[in-house]
């Protein structure tokens, strides 16, 4: 095994070592947020609540950011590479968590806390943001526009599915069709 891959298995194995270790933690918060379904803006012991398992992870978080009550961030590592965990956490009327909002919440403080593990290690900067009002309200919307994004050069979350897949249609998207030039490159290594 190449020192790279080496490394790469190492920083591999601590993120889910960090996950492991707060599974039980991670799953009563799931459980927390699903007993609570809180509405678009309104989500304040929901937006707490994953904010403080992110704070009791070791975790800076500010709370009430971009203009927006339900909103947080958390950052951590010093790396080049901006990454962004996206923890979503409303419930829709009159239905409750039918999304797995509570699941999206609580993998994000599991993606964002595993990561922020291995940050500095592997060249991240790594940010947690609370997105409040995702069924109707626009929360991200409000939170690109007012900068939450900036400087990210890639955002993710979890969706959970009924069943098994690979990947997901979406909804509602935009399809950009990007060209590159310059040297081809295998991922990671030389042109």
């Amino acid at each position: 095994m190449s020192p790279g891959a080496a490394a790469t298995a190492e920083a591999k194995d601590a993120a889910a070592a960090v996950v492991d270790r707060r599974l039980d933690e991670l799953v009563a918060l799931s459980h927390f947020v699903h007993g609570h379904p809180e509405l678009c803006y309104g989500e304040r012991a929901s937006a707490h609540a994953v904010a403080e398992a992110i704070a009791a992870g070791g975790m800076g978080v500010t709370e009430g950011v971009y203009d927006l009550d339900t909103a947080f961030e958390s950052r951590s590592g010093s790396g080049e590479l901006v990454v962004a965990v996206c923890a979503e956490y409303d419930a829709l009327p009159e239905i409750g968590h039918a999304c797995g909002h509570n699941i999206i919440a609580a993998t994000a403080v599991g993606a964002g806390l595993a990561l922020a593990t291995v940050a500095d290690d592997v060249g991240l900067s790594v940010r947690v943001l609370g997105t409040p009002a995702e069924e109707g309200g626009g929360g991200k919307v409000l939170m690109l526009e007012r900068g939450a994004f900036a400087g990210v050069h890639a955002a993710m979350m979890v969706h959970p599915s009924p069943i098994e897949r690979a990947t997901m249609a979406c909804l509602a998207v935009s399809h950009w069709e990007v060209g590159y030039r310059g040297k081809s490159a295998h991922a990671s290594a030389w042109p």
